[in-house]
């Protein structure tokens, strides 16, 4: 049944006409929801737009130098001092100041002294700053990134007989304040309802969840159905906690139960039962009860309680019960709600199964000489685009992610531009995401990075795959810690990172993992690990699941998990929401960079098809895409 089901789901987009009535209907009501409306018009007319997209190939330079279809990053330093500084940066991480002070009086631009001072007073181990010298530089540069460090450490080391240093200063400008174009927008407001609760009602759902969690669901129901309980609780927050109880007899395999539990739920708060709606429609999925099934996710999906996501999931759900229920005139409805959220994971099911490509824009605005001249205006900006030309990224992405977010819109678009050539991805990602969340500007280059950065020893998985984990386990921040410790672009954890290299990384070579290259090339490392488990056998589903749960866990899910032999019913049915929700993201991710670099989607079109998502390197030669800080060394 599974494999026949998913079979029709193709038909559904290659015989659309069929079923609808024409196609045409069909892509225009998806496009309405699909196409990135607001990263295209939106943009200032000043402001000319180009292709971002790069093919399968070998990375950008991390210098700033001409990526594909778009101009070089500008330039403010002579070459002959961007030599120098990228020397100095070099000499002084080794500790070596006498040869960096040499270097140094040769210079004619002084424009990136501050940085070159920071890094020498914060040097780890050879060198120890005195007070006076922090002072002096708080004098000069204390609109600089990390003037903080530098003013705190000055305050710890200050004589009781010295005068106190200059206090951290904004980088903006007097004139860069924001205009009414640029000033924060408040957020769309909420589509979804939520109720207030009283202290005892709260009491009460928190030891449902708690016995749940342990296994006691019939006990949580009948402590929920007490007299007393029931008069504290509004119907949607009574609901909710039988979406809970559903939860947990879904779990542990009682698909009667769960139904039950979930008409229950409906029958108390309608469609914002979305909780109940979601597992009790698993549920009978399980079960077989089809047209229960697709009754519930279509509550899901016109939920005012669920997020977008859960509603893509519904509806996607809600096609497929209503097609093997024997209801195919409703299967394409669901399909084109689902679709109107592209970047989900089963909006881009949708999209594939109604015979429809995804409509995102990788183009970006140019930055041509004009705009150079904003960012010159501002000091950091400048600061940042001489980084940028040395190698030095890290440092200048430092210098931007400060006040991005608070700029005009066009200046900020010249922003995404500039670190999109430097392959700044942390920079690109804020800045589109900053974009999004006040302007509602959606430009999909800037939340889709290509970093300047890969694996120290070359890439062995394909860029999309690697790029989609690093967007879920760091946003593309180099430097990332979690509370738990897992360190840098994967997060990969100190004792996970010496079984996979091979030498320690406890107490201070922790730190060693925020290095990327080594953290890539321990990450991907482990992901190859993984893959070539042969319980996985590549198995995407089984690979990103085990990144993200363990492979322990995973060994336990595939053993007590009833999923039918449906791929699909399987992710869904794990009993930890956080790798359900992680595994789902990263193949998302994956097929929206497929798209970006103008790949194939093979494990997209193998879910619609009943399979497992097997993975397929598409890069060619991956071992020979070296680092960007290789390629300049040579």
């Amino acid at each position: 049944m599974r494999r026949s089901f998913n079979a029709a789901m193709i038909g559904v987009g290659l015989g659309l006409a069929l079923v609808t009535g024409g196609m045409a209907s069909a892509q225009d009501a998806v496009k309405a929801g699909v196409a990135p409306s607001a990263a295209g018009s939106a943009l200032s007319d000043s402001l000319s737009t180009e292709t971002a997209a790069l093919a399968p190939g070998p990375f950008q330079d991390s210098r700033g130098t001409k990526t594909p279809g778009g101009p070089t990053t500008p330039s403010p330093l002579s070459q002959k001092d961007a030599d120098i500084y990228a020397k100095v940066f070099a000499l002084q991480a080794q500790g070596d100041w006498r040869a960096a002070d040499k270097l140094i009086a040769d210079l004619d631009d002084r424009l990136l002294m501050g940085h070159v001072r920071y890094q020498r007073l914060m040097h780890p181990t050879a060198y120890r700053a005195t007070y006076k010298e922090l002072k002096a530089w708080m004098a000069q540069y204390a609109d600089h990134p990390d003037a903080d460090k530098i003013y705190h450490l000055a305050l710890r080391r200050r004589p009781s007989n010295w005068r106190y240093p200059i206090q951290p200063q904004n980088p903006v400008p007097d004139d860069f304040t924001l205009t009414d174009e640029g000033k924060r927008k408040s957020p769309a407001g909420k589509t979804t309802f939520r109720p207030r609760r009283s202290a005892e009602v709260r009491k009460v759902m928190r030891r449902i969840r708690y016995w749940v969690q342990r296994g006691s669901v019939t006990k949580s129901l009948e402590y929920l159905s007490e007299p007393r309980n029931r008069q504290i609780f509004d119907a949607v927050s009574y609901g909710e906690s039988l979406g809970v109880i559903a939860r947990g007899y879904f779990r542990y395999h009682k698909d009667a139960d769960a139904i039950d539990v979930t008409r229950e739920a409906i029958k108390r708060a309608g469609d914002k039962a979305s909780n109940a709606a979601w597992w009790g429609g698993l549920a009978a999925f399980r079960a077989g009860d089809h047209k229960t099934a697709a009754k519930f996710f279509t509550i899901l999906a016109d939920s005012p309680m669920a997020d977008v996501d859960d509603k893509a999931a519904g509806a996607f759900w809600a096609s497929r019960s209503y097609l093997i229920g024997g209801e195919p005139d409703k299967v394409t409805q669901m399909l084109i709600k689902a679709a109107e959220e592209p970047r989900s994971f089963y909006g881009l099911l949708s999209i594939r199964a109604l015979g429809l490509e995804p409509n995102f824009d990788w183009s970006l605005p140019v930055l041509g000489p004009e705009h150079a001249d904003i960012l010159r205006r501002i000091p950091a900006a400048k600061r940042a685009m001489a980084l940028v030309q040395v190698g030095e990224t890290t440092r200048a992405e430092s210098e931007l992610r400060r006040f991005a977010h608070v700029l005009p819109t066009q200046v900020a678009q010249v922003l995404v531009a500039m670190a999109d050539r430097a392959g700044l991805a942390d920079l690109a990602y804020r800045l589109g995401a900053s974009l999004e969340r006040n302007q509602g500007m959606r430009l999909d280059a800037a939340m889709y990075p290509v970093p300047g950065f890969a694996p120290d020893d070359g890439l062995t998985i394909d860029r999309a795959m690697l790029y989609a984990f690093i967007r879920r386990e760091s946003r593309f921040r180099a430097n990332a810690k979690s509370p738990a410790g897992a360190r840098g672009l994967m997060q990969v954890m100190p004792a996970t990172a010496g079984f996979v290299a091979g030498r320690p990384f406890n107490g201070n070579l922790r730190d060693d993992l925020l290095d990327p290259g080594l953290n890539l090339q321990i990450g991907q490392k482990y992901i190859k690990m993984l893959m070539d488990d042969p319980k996985a056998g590549e198995n995407l589903f089984y690979t990103v699941a085990a990144y993200n749960g363990g492979p322990g866990n995973l060994q336990k899910w595939r053993a007590k998990v009833d999923y039918a032999d449906d791929p699909l019913l399987f992710i869904e049915s794990l009993p930890s929401r956080e790798t359900r929700n992680y595994v789902e993201n990263v193949l998302a991710d994956m097929w929206i960079y497929r798209h970006r670099f103008g790949q194939t989607t093979p494990t997209l079109d193998s879910l619609l098809a009943g399979d497992w998502p097997v993975y397929a390197a598409l890069d060619g030669d991956a071992n020979a895409i070296r680092t960007a800080q290789s390629n300049s060394a040579q």
